[in-house]
């Protein structure tokens, strides 16, 4: 991958020198997201500056490096991604374009100035942000992959426009009034993560997936869509064949195996991981590299089976075992690897994964996207099972329920999960029952909503702004939209978890490792076909992603694949309560902090005392302030 950064004087009083200078400080802030080359290009009298860092990927030539220029001379870009269908456009263009490169950027680029911007943007199927500049018109472009895999931001006010892959590199223009949004922390508190369009501060907007902005000299902005999720439904012929499902994604695996340098696959042990590393190997003429991470703690350790896994499939199998001293060491580097509060703590094993596969290759296949389109995630199997004691019972049985819940100790319930199979009762046993409790005396659907995906169900006790942004989450509009509760809920986990929280997750750690991650399962196509595959390949009771796990029969034996989903977690509670005590005691007694007048500093303290007393576990609100904090 790579970093963009630039911006525009409104005010056109920088010099030539000063373009220069502030746009090299930009890519400088983006290293580590491109450490092969970097460039620039400013234009004193139109007062706009592009820098590029280079991570390179494909045509390794310095000829393939950016900004790049037009055939024409029109158009200027700063691109960072991949276009998989890069060829086949290329293939098309040949009779009108003398290509220089091999590189899929140059493609773009001329099927931006055949096309324009948007229509351009239309026919791509990959991951990316870019920046392009129409001379002729004296008018900025700038878009984002249909998911959001690739990042970007933009400031704006009546004197200045910037935009950069990460908010470090805005932070090098002295002259951007960069103002926190309390509105956009409480919002955090709730979500572990600030959701797309806002960021952590006022004058600055995420560009949300599947968006194109166009800004001119007289300052006029305006965003549009280019692509909604709600087209695939739109414009759907028939349902998607079940018997189609492995040859979309071996596809989409194939296409993006693509590659000049060194790749390989995540492989957690997981159902998602496992297909992915499955099909690549399939379509590899040598064994490809996988990558594991294990820990000293069996409950959160899932390097076993992806080791059997490797053997089976016959990859070449790369792991490192950790302990928790590692994942402690990890913390101060949060603030400056995500740029903004983001509590999402399977982060921590994220950047391990990352460090441990960049040792080998630059590139690497990820399975992010399964749970949101196949059906994978706990939530979803809650209201399948659940629904019906949740929402059609009488309201006294369900509130004598939930009191009964919140009698009972949370450790003698810990204790009961253990006993049970991991099914019924599992990790965190306690936690999913008080939550369960919160849900049976606010059974409304769009509750249900809010609360399966929220730290909290009240933020009134928790921060002083009690305004939050509006999140498409809670939009009664999805009623109407999507009738299923439980497909409702995949489709709002595509349009925002997805990409404000798991894909910023890896896409961060990743690039502070100039590591490429590529994830098939957010191919064009293979979104489309997900999407219009019937419900009962996907989710039935408590299981899910069927259709996954029919096709890994192919390469895996069953007791790989039938067992309970771990996910990328780590032992939070403990690591918050032992390693990290003193750093959390101290913010809580801190003036500074009191001073920010955002946390209600009292009621944490309360939290903080029952979680050292393993009264409660209040991990996930814990380690949102502590975030938070360190990252203030």
């Amino acid at each position: 991958m790579c970093g963009i950064a630039g911006f525009i004087n409104f005010q056109n009083n920088l010099s030539s020198e000063n373009l220069k200078k502030y746009s090299m400080l930009m890519a400088q802030a983006l290293e580590k997201r491109g450490p092969d080359n970097f460039g620039y290009w400013c234009d004193e009298a139109s007062g706009i500056a592009m820098s590029h860092r280079r991570l390179s990927i494909i045509d390794l030539s310095t000829t393939a490096n950016q900004p790049m220029f037009s055939s024409d001379g029109r158009y200027v870009i700063v691109y960072n991604g991949e276009i998989y269908n890069f060829k086949n456009i290329r293939s098309t263009l040949n009779d009108k374009i003398n290509f220089k490169t091999n590189s899929d950027t140059e493609v773009l680029l001329e099927l931006v100035s055949i096309l324009g911007p948007r229509k351009a943007t239309e026919k791509l199927n990959g991951i990316f942000a870019f920046a392009v500049w129409d001379k002729r018109k004296e008018k900025l472009y700038i878009c984002r992959d249909r998911v959001g895999v690739k990042p970007v931001y933009v400031y704006f006010n009546d004197s200045s426009f910037a935009f950069a892959s990460e908010l470090k590199a805005l932070k090098k223009l002295p002259w951007l009034n960069l103002e926190l949004d309390k509105e956009s922390i409480s919002t955090y508190v709730r979500l572990n993560y600030i959701p797309s369009p806002y960021s952590i501060f006022k004058n600055v907007k995420k560009l949300s997936p599947g968006s194109i902005m166009e800004i001119n000299l007289k300052k006029s902005i305006t965003v549009k869509k280019y692509w909604k999720v709600t087209q695939i439904f739109q414009n759907k012929k028939e349902i998607s064949s079940s018997n189609d499902t492995m040859g979309v994604i071996e596809s989409a695996v194939k296409s993006q195996m693509i590659s000049d340098v060194p790749l390989g696959v995540f492989l957690s042990g997981g159902i998602d991981s496992s297909l992915i590393a499955a099909l690549a190997q399939k379509n590899s003429k040598k064994p490809i590299n996988s990558f594991t991470i294990g820990f000293n703690d069996n409950q959160f350790d899932e390097s076993e089976f992806a080791k059997k896994i490797s053997r089976i499939l016959g990859t070449n199998h790369n792991e490192v075992y950790f302990n928790y001293e590692n994942l402690a060491d990890l913390i101060n580097l949060i603030p400056i690897v995500y740029d903004e509060p983001f509590a999402d703590s399977s982060q921590l094993p994220t950047l391990l994964l990352s460090d441990v596969t960049k040792k080998k290759v630059t590139v690497a296949l990820s399975g992010d996207g399964g749970d949101e389109l196949f059906g994978g995630y706990y939530r979803y199997f809650l209201v399948e099972k659940y629904q019906k004691y949740i929402f059609n019972q009488p309201m006294i049985l369900k509130f004598l329920l939930s009191r009964v819940i919140n009698l009972v100790p949370k450790t003698i319930w810990d204790n009961l999960g253990s006993l049970l199979p991991n099914r019924y009762g599992g990790k965190q046993f306690g936690d999913k029952l008080l939550k369960l409790s919160n849900l049976l005396i606010n059974n409304e659907e769009t509750s249900f909503q809010q609360r399966i995906i929220s730290n909290c169900n009240d933020l009134s006790p928790l921060v002083y702004e009690k305004k939050e942004k509006k999140i498409d989450y809670f939009d009664r509009k999805y009623e109407s939209l999507f009738r299923d509760t439980t497909f409702r809920m995949q489709v709002l986990d595509f349009l925002i978890y997805l990409p404000d929280d798991i894909l910023t997750k890896v896409d961060r750690a990743s690039m502070n490792s100039s590591l490429e991650v590529r994830v098939p399962y957010l191919d064009n196509n293979v979104i489309d076909h997900a999407f219009l595959l019937e419900k009962k390949n996907k989710i039935r009771g408590s299981e899910g992603k069927l259709i996954l796990k029919k096709i890994l029969r192919n390469f895996l034996p069953e007791f790989l694949i039938n067992r309970p989903k771990m996910g990328f977690g780590i032992p939070l509670d403990n690591l918050i309560r032992e390693k990290f005590s003193d750093k959390i005691e101290f913010y809580l007694n801190s003036k500074l902090v009191k001073d920010q007048n955002i946390y209600n500093l009292e009621y944490f303290n309360m939290l903080w005392d029952e979680h050292k007393d393993k009264k409660r576990n209040w991990q996930f609100l814990l380690w949102n302030f502590l975030i938070f904090q360190m990252w203030f």
